[in-house]
């Protein structure tokens, strides 16, 4: 039997962008997409119609507007975005996590947490996990083009895949 999970073929916790780009640069001959937690479209309104259609769809306050988000999440990945090269998709981690009911998500992200004792990892993990559902076709939904915005993509071509329609 084929299973529709990702394999996981490595992880790491790097200190900045730098850092970041050199580990992916050792995956980058089989790697055909990134999966990232950060912003990759920011919108001159300061606010994304994206965030706010989740917000009222799932509630919690997991979802922040971008002028209150610290530069290391914004700025670094925004710069490993840009450089790699690969086709990028957007995320978010803690949101996928507490509505999609998807347990074998949640079970690798909980791996992570334990042998890491942060959250980045599985954050990371969870990111991977959704540019692998958008880049299979398994979630169509791509927030960036389904719904209205006034928004710049850092990245042309960068994706927001979603496992539902809001």
């Amino acid at each position: 039997m084929v299973s529709d999970e990702p394999k996981i073929v490595g992880k790491a916790t790097v200190r900045d962008a730098a850092e970041a780009l050199t580990w992916l640069q050792s995956h980058a001959k089989t790697a055909v997409a990134l999966g990232i937690d950060t912003l990759l479209a920011w919108s001159p309104k300061g606010g994304r119609a994206r965030d706010d259609a989740l917000r009222r769809r799932y509630g919690g306050n997991s979802i922040v507007a971008q002028n209150s988000l610290y530069s290391s999440m914004t700025l670094n990945g925004a710069i490993v975005a840009k450089r790699l090269g690969l086709l990028i998709y957007e995320s978010h981690p803690k949101l996928l996590l507490r509505v999609s009911g998807e347990n074998a998500i949640s079970e690798l992200y909980q791996d992570a947490l334990a042998s890491s004792g942060a959250d980045h990892e599985g954050d990371a993990i969870v990111a991977a996990w959704c540019a692998a559902m958008g880049h299979n076709r398994k979630w169509i939904v791509n927030l960036f083009s389904d719904l209205e915005d006034d928004i710049e993509l850092v990245m042309p071509g960068a994706r927001y895949p979603w496992f539902e329609g809001l």
